[in-house]
């Protein structure tokens, strides 16, 4: 597939309102590199992430996160 095609790509929903999904694409080394620093942050488990999975693209992967966030304090009426 050429780089210059557009490229129809799907992510499914979040399961719920207090989720996020966070898609992290590059090369498997950069990918990688992302979780393990977003782990060292504390902010995910490097097994929470998606194994690599293919892209359209040559020589990229990307790695999916679903996170349940805390979002009840922000619910307040002002």
């Amino acid at each position: 597939m050429s780089n210059s095609e557009p490229v129809a790509f799907s992510v499914p929903a979040a399961p719920n309102d207090d989720s996020i999904r966070v898609i992290v694409v590059g090369t498997a080394i950069a990918v990688d590199n992302f979780v393990a620093t977003q782990h060292r942050l504390g902010f995910a488990e490097v097994l929470a992430w998606s194994p690599p999975l293919p892209t359209p693209h040559d020589h990229q992967v990307m790695r999916i996160l679903t996170k349940r966030l805390s979002l009840q304090a922000d619910r307040r009426s002002p």
